[in-house]
């Protein structure tokens, strides 16, 4: 079983990830795959995971059931922060309402899916 010290370096982890890939330009990695609107399925992917890693680490740390909810709204919360700061800080990135909504779509059912994987194993990560 891994400790919170594991999960909580795993979610900073993720999160430095998503802040960079979030704020830099990486070229045109993918531009050959014709998927309408595919960089929608990264934030989602990126808001999904979000949330199962932190939720993961805060369900170690023991806190109230009320956690779920202050991950969710970080999580959605911090995704509108990177589409500010693409506007603010990035030469070659602006923000889009559409990649916010992908962004709480990912979060949210990413807090779905760890709810249910937590209550149908009923067991503590």
């Amino acid at each position: 079983m891994h400790n919170k010290k594991t999960y909580l370096w795993l979610a900073l982890l993720w999160t430095c990830i998503v802040t960079v890939l979030s704020l830099v330009t990486i070229g045109n990695i993918g531009s050959s795959i014709p998927i309408p609107n595919k960089d929608k399925y990264v934030h989602f992917t990126f808001y999904f995971v979000f949330v199962v890693v932190w939720f993961l680490f805060a369900k170690r740390t023991n806190m109230t059931k009320k956690i779920k909810w202050i991950v969710l709204f970080s999580a959605i919360g911090y995704g509108i922060l990177m589409e500010i700061c693409q506007g603010i800080i990035s030469t070659n990135r602006s923000p889009e309402v559409m990649d916010v909504l992908a962004n709480s779509i990912g979060a949210i059912t990413g807090l779905i899916f760890i709810t249910i994987i937590l209550k149908k194993y009923k067991t503590t990560p």
